[in-house]
């Protein structure tokens, strides 16, 4: 990934790198996989530093395929058109970047990101969609239409009104079922303003088809939905559940999964759920969880063949103290050392003083 300079301003609070951020040749300003802090940026500024080297990370990636969705979303909405070789060009990008890897991924799927939830969704739907399609064994041209797929899924919404998409609060019938209205808005985006091929537009169309044939718009069932909508399906209700929204709370990565486990051979394909289930576990990657010594640690690796027992990194140890440098920890290798618990993002915030 190539060197640059991140300007200051740039800087958010809750940015990850997996790269250390130097002020200089001798001065750390974050750990590698360390939240950026709001006194971070504010001694940066009182120093009078207005850029610091950073190498282009995954989150640079993320935000970069934020600012895509954003663009297209609101060109569409305003009825302007958008070029087809911008948004193939960035799916590229996306893939390649996703499939060096796959856990640094799936960890800033689980950040929180600023900014419309719609497109955070979408970014996060498409790297979630690309793990699962490389753990299928998809090859570039089965993983070009499934990511553009899932990274335009949620497209149709922009033809439902604002005071719909943005009510806090629950929805009525009537205002459901113009929810409902999203997928068929969406195909005809796809296919009629975007060019895009009728592949990438039936992912846009299945996406809330249930394998048991409960889903909508057609009530498709079984293999009559596409494999690729098949896999959207599971990626979007996954991370969907794992947000708070203004009429819920977010649920634990751990108890998300199991939500999709329990909606197997039901609402979702049993044989993807198996994949999915491989690359996220019973502890997804980015879960926060208690060891049974008492120590705070991340999830950063998941382990598919013994998913009680990933690799996770330190964030509190046994002594109730934060750790500076980063310690990861085998479960697989620490037999004396395992989960006790799952812990949710609220629970964090108070143990960190947040």
């Amino acid at each position: 990934m190539a060197m640059r300079k991140l300007r200051v301003e740039e800087l958010k609070p809750g940015m990850v790198f997996d790269k250390a951020v130097y002020i200089d040749m001798n001065n750390m300003l974050v750990a590698p996989m360390v939240p950026v802090k709001e006194e971070d940026i504010t001694r940066l500024k009182k120093w009078g530093i207005e850029a610091v080297p950073v190498i282009r990370t995954f989150n640079h990636v993320y935000r970069d395929t934020y600012k895509l969705v954003e663009d297209i979303f609101d060109k569409v909405r305003n009825g302007v058109g958008y070029e087809r070789a911008k948004i193939m060009d960035a799916i590229d990008d996306l893939i390649v970047e996703v499939s060096k890897d796959t856990n640094n991924a799936l960890n800033e799927v689980t950040v929180e990101h600023e900014g419309k939830y719609l497109y955070t969704l979408s970014v996060s739907v498409a790297v979630l969609s690309i793990v699962t399609g490389l753990t299928m064994g998809y090859g570039n041209n089965k993983l070009v239409p499934l990511v553009t797929g899932a990274l335009l899924h949620d497209i149709g919404m922009v033809r439902v009104p604002n005071y719909i998409t943005e009510k806090e609060g629950s929805l009525t019938p009537d205002e459901y079922n113009r929810i409902k209205t999203h997928p068929i808005y969406g195909y005809r985006i796809v296919t009629r303003e975007l060019g895009l091929d009728n592949e990438v537009a039936t992912v846009v169309l299945q996406h809330h088809e249930s394998f048991d044939g409960t889903g909508y718009p057609r009530r498709l069932k079984g293999k009559d939905i596409s494999e690729y909508a098949r896999i959207v399906s599971i990626c979007d209700v996954y991370f969907a559940m794992t947000k708070k929204r203004s009429y819920r709370e977010e649920l634990l990565l751990y108890s998300a999964m199991k939500n999709i486990l329990g909606g197997s051979s039901r609402k979702f394909d049993p044989e993807i759920v198996k994949v999915f289930l491989n690359n996220m576990a019973i502890y997804p990657v980015g879960s926060m969880v208690q060891l049974n010594n008492g120590i705070i640690a991340k999830v950063v690796s998941a382990n598919s063949e013994i998913p009680l027992r990933p690799k996770v990194a330190v964030i509190i140890d046994e002594f109730g103290d934060k750790v500076d440098m980063e310690k990861i920890i085998d479960l697989q290798e620490s037999n004396n050392l395992y989960i006790v618990r799952p812990l949710s993002k609220s629970h964090m915030k108070t143990i960190l003083n947040e």
